[in-house]
């Protein structure tokens, strides 16, 4: 019988310690994570003054404070990896997969492919709508600090939303609703709420809101279908990578940041209608090669 990754059979998974694990991931992350990050910006300070708001509490160079920022999503990975060890005595790889090995070659596989059709939908957009791009103020140094960054610390960022979301809420909700699309549904929302503070809220709440929730549910359903976190780790990674790397604009997570371009305008509605068919045609490459690619054994 294929193990399941929804509902794992090893370790220990009763709800109370699901819930002693959110709590001492919570701590980790809200917490620890915050006080480390400000701890970090007071070093900045000592360093550059000029670079810091000390009245707020934060950074006024975007690329610094991309570098900084991702101490909070270290944490909450360490947080998720001593919840699995010492509540669930399990692996942290039983959140990605129910495998004892990660299938790197999946990982990669939504990856590419996620950014390729981010690739053909930007240039599509280009296309059509070419006065909304300009080349952004290129200065090569910041560009390489940017590329390590992109590179090196977007993919914790997003790996550890995916280990929390696709992995461990999922696998906990998954105890209590049994119904696929249900279970995506609710995963998908507090997916999307979660991320309701974000700076692209401004642009259109509505349709920023439908994005980021629609995001959730299809990559909690491609979880789902493909027994694992693989493909959406991936795709998670290349999503935010792209944008790091090629566009900013106001009002957005990366704004300010050295990319290559900058978006002059934004239409929240067709850009989420773009985001539904990206991931409405990843989910069709992706489920076809689960079903080709399927392992019987690892």
């Amino acid at each position: 019988m294929k193990p399941s990754f929804i509902i794992p059979q090893l370790g220990k998974n009763s709800h109370i310690r699901y819930f002693s694990s959110f709590l001492l991931i919570s701590l980790f992350m809200i917490v620890i994570g915050s006080v480390m990050y400000i701890f970090s910006i007071l070093i900045t300070d000592s360093i550059n003054p000029k670079i810091v708001d000390l009245e707020n509490l934060r950074l006024k160079d975007s690329l610094v404070d991309l570098f900084l920022s991702h101490i909070t999503n270290v944490f909450w990975i360490l947080g998720i990896w001593i919840s699995a060890k010492t509540i669930h005595k399990r692996s942290l790889i039983s959140f990605i997969t129910p495998y004892q090995k990660i299938n790197w070659k999946r990982v990669f596989f939504g990856f590419i492919v996620f950014f390729a059709l981010l690739s053909i939908s930007q240039i599509v957009d280009f296309i059509l709508f070419p006065e909304d791009y300009k080349w952004n103020d290129f200065d090569a140094s910041r560009f390489i600090w940017l590329l390590v960054a992109a590179i090196f610390l977007v993919p914790i960022q997003t790996t550890s939303e995916e280990l929390f979301f696709r992995g461990f809420l999922l696998q906990w909700i998954g105890k209590l609703v049994k119904q696929p699309i249900l279970l995506s549904i609710i995963v998908g929302f507090i997916f999307g709420a979660l991320h309701f503070g974000n700076p692209e809220m401004s642009n259109s709440a509505f349709w920023a809101g439908l994005d980021y929730v629609f995001t959730g549910f299809i990559l909690s359903y491609i979880a789902i279908r493909t027994n694992s976190a693989e493909l959406t780790i991936g795709a998670h990674a290349a999503n935010n990578m792209f944008f790091c790397i090629f566009l900013t604009y106001e009002n957005s997570v990366y704004r300010n940041l050295p990319s290559l371009f900058v978006l002059t305008n934004v239409d929240g509605m067709l850009s989420t209608i773009y985001s539904i068919i990206i991931y409405t045609l990843f989910f069709i490459i992706v489920i076809r090669y689960h079903k080709k690619k399927m392992p019987i054994k690892k």
